[in-house]
């Protein structure tokens, strides 16, 4: 797939809004990150402020929250298409990924940098997608975490068929070694919707991708 997704993490609408108009028409998909303060130390805006977005995107909703299972229904609400919560999150992954077969969305499990592969062998069947964080959840504008590119090769010959992401800390100076090492897709915030041209800094990024 080898395919870039902006994200946004925000708690201002406005900034949301703002968002939004930059990049519709110019993206198919986008990430939005959700935090609850607890799992992470921020907060987000609210999943009921994605209400028209699935109108002009396909969504991505990383669910940076504790007990995810709550907010499942509600992403299905707001026309999500897929939905990512953290390994590190749940008490029992099974229990969680057997609530979200529930709703049409599809759902990927995320890892911490420190987070280990190996804790996904007794559900790896079950898994549509994964998605390696390269930086510590929760704030954008974080360096990138070198050993995630291991971390992913490793993740390509555990899974070499699975949608495979790698999310914080992208930027020209590592977006080729990140796919090179086994992504199917990047997440990049702040080098896109903090750029002085977010649609100028997106399309040199694909650019270097082709």
């Amino acid at each position: 797939m080898q395919k870039i997704i902006p994200a946004i993490l925000t708690a201002d609408s406005e900034e949301l809004r703002k968002q939004f108009s930059i990049l519709r028409g110019n993206t198919n998909w986008l990430h939005i990150d959700i935090a609850d303060g607890t799992f992470v130390k921020n907060q987000s805006i609210s999943i009921f402020e994605l209400q028209e977005a699935y109108k002009y995107f396909n969504l991505e909703i990383h669910l940076m929250v504790k007990n995810p299972e709550r907010y499942f229904e509600d992403c299905d609400s707001m026309g999500a298409k897929r939905v990512i919560f953290h390994y590190e999150a749940v008490s029992n992954i099974t229990e969680t990924q057997e609530k979200s077969a529930h709703y049409q969305f599809h759902t990927g499990i995320a890892l911490n940098p420190e987070t280990k592969l190996e804790v996904l062998n007794s559900v790896k069947e079950r898994i549509s997608s994964l998605l390696l964080m390269s930086v510590h959840p929760g704030f954008q504008g974080q360096e990138f975490i070198v050993s995630s590119l291991e971390k992913a090769r490793e993740a390509r010959k555990m899974f070499p068929e699975m949608l495979i992401g790698i999310d914080g800390g992208i930027a020209k100076e590592n977006i080729k070694e990140v796919f090179s090492a086994g992504a199917s897709y990047a997440i990049v915030g702040s080098k896109i919707v903090k750029a002085e041209n977010p649609v100028e800094a997106l399309r040199e990024l694909e650019e270097m991708i082709k």
